[in-house]
C-alpha cells in the first residue's frame, strides 16, 4: 500500500511538471514577421529585408493608414546583411526588443539579381523551418526585394498582411498571374517533369499620368496597334497610384535559377494549359470592324485536355482547351448577338486565343522550361523510375511539336439582347 502511495505522488509530481508552461510565448512578446526579402548583399553574402507587424496600429478607428490613430504605420522594415537566413533572423532578435515569429509570415520575395544566381540554399532554410506556412507566396521582384517591400503602401486595407493574401489571389479574377505557393515551388525545382515559376513583381516608375509610355510593352511584337491588358510585366504597367508596388507576369526557372520571364497575356496561357484558370475581362480585335475592339469575359469550366507521344525521338503535344465567354462590350455596335455573328466572333475569339498560347509555348520552349508539365504524361511509357529520369524528358522540350485547338462558346450577351445603331438628333445612324 505505502509503494502504491510513493508512486502516486511521483506520478502527480511528474504530471504537473510536464503540463506547466516553462515555455510558454506570450503573443505580445512577438514581433510577427508578414513579408520576407532577400537581395545579394554588399558586405555579406544576403540583404535580409523583414515587413514586420505592429498590432496596435492594426485595429480599427483610426484615421491614418495605420488605423490605430494619426499617420501611423501598421508595419515597420528591417534590413540586414548577413551569411545565412536563420543567422539573420538571429542578429535581429539581437535589436528588436521581442522575438521575431515567422508563423504569420505571408511572401517571400527574391531580387532578380539573386533568382539568376540560384536560390537552392535558400528554399532549404525556408522548407526545413518548422516556422513557415507551407503556402508562403514566391515572388520574384524586378526591382529587388527591398525596394518592392518598401513600396508596398496598401490604400484599401489597413492590415499589410491581408493585402497581400489579397493580392496575390488576383489571378482568380485578372488572369495575369498564377499563384506560387513555397511547397510547390519547391517540389517543382525538384521536379523531373516540370519546371517552376513565381509570381513577377516590380515597382512602378511614373510619377503622374502625362509621363506613362508604352515602350516596355509587349504589344509590338505581338503585331498590335495598342497594348492590351496582359501586353506588360510587371513595373511597366500604365498606372499610377500612390503604392507603386506592382504583379503582372511569371518568373520562370531551370532548377533553382530563373531563366525569363513572361508578361500578363503569356501568364493567362500558363493557367489554361495548367486547368488553374478562372475567368478574366479579354480584349479582342472586332472581326468586322477595323479599330474597334470586343471585351469578352472568358472562363474556364473543364480542365485541358491533354496527350503526348514520341514520333521517332520527337515529342508531339496535343492540346485542347474548352473556353466559355459572355459579351461585356462591343465598341463598333455590331449586331453579335444574331447567330451567324456569334459564330464569326467565337473564331475571332478562337484565333486570339491559340495565337496566345503558341507565344506561350514557344517562349518556354525557347528557354527550355517545360512549365505545364507535359512530360507527366509520358510517365506511364516507363517500366522503371531510373529509365523515366535516364529518358531526361526536360532536354527534350524545345523539340516539341504542339498542335492547339481551342473551342470557345459565347453563352450569353450581358443584359443587352439585341445591339443596335446610335441615332443622332437628325435621324442618322452612327456607324
Amino acid at each position: 500500500m505505502q509503494k502504491i502511495l510513493a508512486l502516486s505522488l511521483v506520478l502527480l509530481l511528474f504530471c504537473g511538471m510536464v503540463t506547466g508552461c516553462y515555455d510558454r510565448r506570450e503573443a505580445d512578446d512577438m514581433a510577427y514577421v508578414i513579408a520576407i526579402g532577400l537581395d545579394k548583399g554588399k558586405t555579406n553574402e544576403l540583404k535580409m529585408t523583414f515587413q514586420i507587424a505592429k498590432p496596435g496600429n492594426m485595429g480599427g478607428g483610426g484615421e491614418g493608414s495605420g488605423g490605430g490613430g494619426g499617420d501611423q504605420e501598421a508595419s515597420t522594415i528591417t534590413v540586414i546583411e548577413t551569411p545565412t537566413i536563420y543567422s539573420g533572423f538571429n542578429m535581429v532578435n539581437t535589436f528588436l526588443s521581442r522575438q521575431i515569429n515567422l508563423s504569420h509570415a505571408k511572401v517571400i520575395v527574391i531580387s532578380k539579381e539573386l533568382a539568376e544566381e540560384g536560390i537552392e540554399h535558400y528554399l532549404h532554410a525556408f522548407i526545413r523551418g518548422k516556422e513557415f506556412r507551407p503556402n508562403l507566396y514566391v515572388v520574384v521582384s524586378r526591382s529587388g526585394a527591398e525596394e518592392y517591400i518598401r513600396n508596398v503602401k496598401p490604400q484599401l486595407e489597413i492590415n499589410p498582411a491581408k493585402y497581400y493574401e489579397l493580392l496575390y489571389r488576383g489571378d482568380y479574377y485578372t488572369g495575369l498571374i498564377a499563384r506560387t505557393h513555397l511547397y510547390s515551388f519547391y517540389s517543382q525545382v525538384k521536379s523531373y517533369d516540370k519546371q517552376p515559376v513565381a509570381i513577377l513583381a516590380g515597382v512602378g516608375s511614373f510619377e503622374a499620368s502625362d509621363q506613362i509610355e508604352i515602350d516596355n510593352s509587349t504589344f509590338l511584337a505581338k503585331g498590335r496597334s495598342l497594348p492590351h491588358e496582359g501586353d506588360f510585366k510587371a513595373g511597366d504597367v500604365t498606372q499610377v497610384s500612390d503604392s507603386k508596388s506592382e504583379v503582372m507576369g511569371l518568373a520562370v526557372f531551370d532548377g533553382d535559377k530563373m531563366v525569363g520571364e513572361l508578361d500578363g497575356e503569356e501568364a493567362s496561357a500558363y493557367l489554361m494549359l495548367n486547368g488553374q484558370y478562372n475567368y478574366a475581362y479579354w480584349t479582342i480585335e472586332d472581326p468586322q470592324a477595323q479599330d474597334k475592339h470586343v471585351l469578352l469575359n472568358i472562363s474556364q469550366s473543364r480542365k485541358p485536355q491533354i496527350h503526348v507521344e514520341m514520333v521517332n525521338t520527337q515529342p508531339v503535344i496535343d492540346i485542347k482547351i474548352i473556353l466559355e465567354a459572355d459579351i461585356l462590350s462591343l465598341q463598333s455596335g455590331i449586331n453579335y448577338e444574331k447567330t451567324e455573328n456569334i459564330l464569326i466572333l467565337e473564331k475571332a475569339a478562337e484565333h486570339h486565343t491559340k495565337e496566345g498560347i503558341m507565344r506561350f509555348l514557344t517562349h518556354t520552349q525557347g528557354l527550355n522550361a517545360d512549365t505545364c508539365g507535359f512530360g507527366a504524361d509520358l510517365r506511364s511509357a516507363f517500366l522503371t523510375w531510373e529509365e523515366w529520369q535516364n529518358f531526361n524528358w526536360k532536354s527534350k522540350y524545345k523539340d516539341a511539336t504542339f498542335n492547339v485547338d481551342v473551342e470557345l462558346r459565347i453563352r450569353r450577351p450581358g443584359l443587352i439582347i439585341r445591339t443596335s445603331p446610335t441615332i443622332n438628333s437628325e435621324g442618322e445612324k452612327r456607324d
